[in-house]
């Protein structure tokens, strides 16, 4: 990029404006810091300035963007997009006239200062929702939403600019000399920013407004971070990954965010656009009340040592705070078969079926079965009001009389799990007694335990139940990076459908063995695992996957050999 590229044009009069300082650069214009002369204050004016490079049919190209951005955001009235004053052409050259933001963009406060706290990206992020559902109710996409196109006023606010590729939806009433401006679907047009764009814009598709959010989430996700959800060497496998891949959590990156963070940016950044939320503003209030509740205090953690005598502080963080897992959802799994990968429909819906089915299954069934191959473990201590510390207790989970209830609130979108932190099983019996509170007892209500657990909980075996049909079981392994194996599922006839109604749960865990158990008998054929990718040992945890669920666990016995 030249240094000098719209030297030239410093002290000149553009738009009833004197250029006084050159601010920035872009890839087709330059931004210059300017005074009104009719008002006096300062104001910047972009001017259409492409590199020497730019010719031909791409130099239209971003000149009738330009022009578009013009005419496009000066329909908009709202506090949070960023205005244009004015606009015209000066010998040739087309300009607009904005607001000076003094602060520069959040792409610049973040690599100059770091990431945003919770408190800041909370704050901002409210602010840009209200603009994009502004624009979304004018019928507009804006196409490009990324931290470079978010302006800082110097004042704590924050505009949202740049409506240079922005996409119009037709309207049922909308004629062909409509005046609002229009929106070619160009590669341009579809394809935005790659390290932002949603998987539709990715693959081509139709959008509408949920594009956008998906684009702000992963904005949210580099202000939180300081990069964006993902890395890759080109574009195209950039934009890939959006469509196949899943984001590093959070919550691994940085120790103040917590699962319902983690869950929210879960439901946000979903693959397919009616699976996240629909509105910005719905977005915006689930991530304020994640980071509400990460400021209550937590409850205190029981701390172990490691075994070399110091206390591990990952064990202690784990012990105080909830921890939530995320697992794919059936449409997100069928997002590889619309991208070319041969996934059959009635392998997705299995394979989400397990996935929720896992959760819930690992905590039936030994309370009942008194033949010797389970083995009836009720004189055992009841892990669940033993220790109660090493359990996460907040507003999704507490302790109510004798029960341990895991609520799913509809903010999370999707599932939450509970730990027992810092105690490690490899062989073992466990059985524990569970009852749906609330939920729709005919849908995806999975609940259930998964096992063996590494301290981060990025693998583990998955038992679940469901009240769906009568009642079905699954059981399955996650190895982590999104890949799951079902090992086990079918219909659970002893299962107890009703709402309220007590259900044990259990499994015996020997060596690469698992019986499962639901209410005394035995679920399916006993499960082996012996490949490569087994887990040997680790902790136990109890799961609630459908939003709106709640779900009582009690009497929870673990027994080793």
């Amino acid at each position: 990029m030249s240094t000098t590229r719209g030297q030239h044009l410093l002290g000149k009069e553009i738009g009833s404006c004197v250029l006084e300082r050159l601010i920035g650069y872009g890839g087709t214009s330059a931004v210059f810091l300017a005074r009104s002369l009719t008002t006096q204050e300062e104001v910047a004016v972009k001017v259409f300035l492409p590199r020497s490079t730019l010719v031909g049919q791409m130099r239209r190209s971003f000149y009738e963007r330009f022009l578009r951005e013009a005419e496009t955001a000066s329909q908009f009235d709202h506090p949070h997009i960023l205005a244009v004053y004015a606009y015209g052409e000066h010998e040739g050259m087309p300009y607009l006239v904005m607001p000076y933001m003094a602060g520069g963009t959040l792409s610049e406060y973040v690599r100059e200062h770091g990431p945003l706290s919770l408190q800041e990206a909370q704050r901002y992020l409210e602010q840009i929702a209200t603009a994009l559902d502004y624009m979304h109710d004018q019928g507009c996409v804006h196409c490009d939403v990324k931290p470079a196109n978010v302006l800082l006023d110097g004042s704590g606010n924050v505009a949202l600019s740049d409506f240079g590729i922005v996409r119009w939806l037709p309207r049922a009433t909308e004629t062909s000399d409509s005046a609002r401006p229009t929106s070619k679907t160009s590669k341009e047009t579809l394809m935005g920013t790659p390290d932002y764009v949603s998987p539709e814009q990715a693959l081509g598709e139709t959008l509408d407004g949920r594009s956008d959010i998906y684009s702000l989430g992963a904005t949210l996700y580099a202000l939180l971070t300081g990069d964006p959800p993902f890395k890759a060497d080109t574009p195209i496998a950039l934009s890939l990954m959006h469509v196949h891949e899943t984001p590093t959590p959070i919550g691994l990156l940085r120790s103040d965010v917590t699962p319902q963070i983690d869950l929210v940016m879960a439901h946000v950044l979903a693959k397919w656009p009616d699976e996240r939320f629909q509105m910005a503003g719905e977005f915006a209030g689930a991530f304020t009340q994640a980071v509400r509740e990460a400021s209550e205090p937590a409850s205190a953690g029981h701390v172990q040592n490691s075994g070399d005598g110091a206390a591990h502080p990952v064990l202690a963080l784990a012990a105080g705070q909830p921890s939530v897992q995320i697992k794919p959802l059936m449409r997100g799994r069928a997002r590889f078969w619309r991208s070319g990968l041969l996934l059959s429909l009635v392998g997705i819906f299995l394979l989400s079926s397990l996935l929720a089915s896992l959760l819930i299954g690992a905590l039936t069934s030994l309370h009942s079965h008194a033949a010797g191959k389970s083995g009836n473990i009720q004189g055992q201590l009841d892990v669940l009001s033993k220790d109660q510390q090493d359990w996460p207790q907040s507003s999704t989970f507490s302790f109510r009389q004798q029960s341990y209830v895991i609520h799913n609130p509809a903010s999370l979108g999707g599932p939450v799990l509970a730990f027992y932190a810092n105690h490690l099983y490899s062989n073992f019996r466990l059985q524990v007694t569970t009852a749906e509170l609330k939920g729709s007892f005919n849908s995806a209500d999975y609940y259930g335990v998964a096992v063996r657990a590494p301290t981060d909980q990025a693998r583990y075996y998955l038992f679940d139940v469901t009240a769906w049909n009568n009642g079905q079981y699954g059981f399955l392994r996650y190895d982590g990076n999104n890949h799951w194996t079902p090992l086990a599922d079918g219909p659970a006839p002893s299962f107890k459908s009703s709402p309220g109604q007590q259900n044990t749960l259990a499994i015996v865990a020997q060596g690469s063995t698992f019986t499962l158990f639901i209410n005394g008998k035995q679920a399916g054929k006993p499960v082996h695992d012996d490949v490569k990718q087994a887990r040997a040992s680790g902790e136990i945890g109890l799961v609630v996957e459908e939003p709106k669920t709640e779900v009582a666990f009690s009497h929870l016995f673990l027994s080793t050999p």
